[in-house]
């Protein structure tokens, strides 16, 4: 990088490159004198801030010249500033279509020629800081998606966690019931007989069993997986409740679903589930935030359609419109969720809507083919 703004001349005649070079000496200056080599420098060259250029020159003229330098993605932001002997009206507006920003007539006044040089040295300089600035801008918002990727994570961990939580207590609850009885038998000295305890071990297995299942559902929804495959949207559903049924039992919601689903769809049913999971989530959230009487959720799936109803009181008119915007609350995950819910639906071109009814919110996810 150079302290100095540099300026590129392109003109045939070494006695103008002379006048210029001693005029603007002030300044980094790289002299040509052919059309080739300048488009060659300008384009290699990173620091050129404003070309000069004359019109008339061998081979390649000026205003060729320019047309090509501003069809590069590389050179097409360079401020260029024609020099010409010819003062013609046609000339002049030849010029500008070509992608010139100044046009000065030769010979020229050297104050004018170093004013309007300076001026647009100064708008290339204000350009350059600007796109600085909008790259840095640009890069502080990945690392903010990123940020909120990973919030969102640990924020659907957690509550997977508490989820398991629920739905391991009553299992549990059973498992210790059945140990306390036997061992009271054993130690009272009270018969055990082998039926009896047969059966204690089998219902012991089974609900071990069943546990082992959530387990393994659990690791199927939280494993990432970009893997596309023939899935049923209502199966995929009753995986997630699978999950979250005894948390919601906990919470006295109901769940109910009605499916007329035929055919199976094409796509990545991990993600899919997720979506169903961050929106099941946020009505269970609003119920408790809102504290609402007999909360319920209706589901009704239909080929390549899903509408999750709940009647938790809607979405207030100044956040339905930011819904899906990724806003943080105390717990981190309302919103984020709901956020990379529309994140994913995108991906896989699908649209998610969020609307009200007359008892709560409806969420819409609608699409042709799910890919990934």
């Amino acid at each position: 990088m150079h302290d100095k703004q540099s300026i590129l001349i392109v003109d045939d005649s070494k006695k103008s490159i002379d006048v210029l070079m001693q005029l603007l000496q002030e300044y980094n200056l790289v002299p040509v004198t052919n059309g080739e080599t300048a488009i060659d420098i300008a384009t290699k060259e990173e620091d050129i801030d404003l070309i000069l250029l004359n019109t008339m020159m061998p081979k390649m003229d000026g205003f060729e010249i320019c047309r090509r330098l501003k069809e590069n993605p590389k050179t097409v932001h360079i401020p260029v500033i024609f020099l010409s002997t010819k003062n013609k009206e046609s000339d002049i507006q030849k010029a500008f279509e070509a992608g010139g920003v100044d046009y000065i007539a030769n010979p020229f006044n050297p104050n004018e020629l170093l004013s309007r040089v300076t001026t647009h040295l100064k708008l290339r300089a204000y350009e350059k800081d600007l796109e600085t600035r909008v790259k840095d801008e640009i890069q502080k918002n990945r690392v903010k998606e990123q940020m909120i990727f990973q919030q969102s994570k640990q924020a659907a961990l957690g509550e997977l966690l508490m989820h398991i939580t629920h739905q391991w207590k009553q299992p549990l609850i059973s498992l210790s019931s059945i140990n306390n009885l036997n061992r009271e038998k054993f130690e009272s000295n009270s018969s055990v007989s082998q039926s009896d305890y047969l059966k204690s071990i089998k219902r012991s297995e089974d609900i071990i069993m069943f546990m082992e299942e959530t387990i393994e559902t659990f690791k199927k929804f939280y494993k990432p997986s970009t893997d596309n495959k023939e899935f049923l949207i209502t199966e995929s559903v009753i995986d997630i409740l699978t999950i979250i049924e005894g948390t919601f039992y906990f919470d006295n919601i109901k769940i109910y679903i009605i499916s007329h689903e035929k055919e199976p769809i094409f796509g990545n049913a991990n993600e899919f589930s997720q979506v169903i999971f961050s929106i099941l989530n946020n009505s269970r959230e609003i119920f408790k935030q809102r504290e609402s009487f007999s909360p319920e959720i209706r589901i009704e799936i239909d080929n390549k359609k899903i509408t999750i109803r709940d009647n938790g009181g809607g979405i207030h008119d100044e956040s339905l419109e930011n819904i899906f915007l990724p806003t943080l609350n105390a717990n981190n995950s309302l919103g984020v969720g709901l956020y990379l819910a529309k994140v994913l639906v995108e991906k896989n071109s699908g649209v998610i809507t969020a609307t009200n009814s007359e008892d709560g919110a409806v969420f819409t996810i609608e699409f042709l083919t799910w890919i990934d």
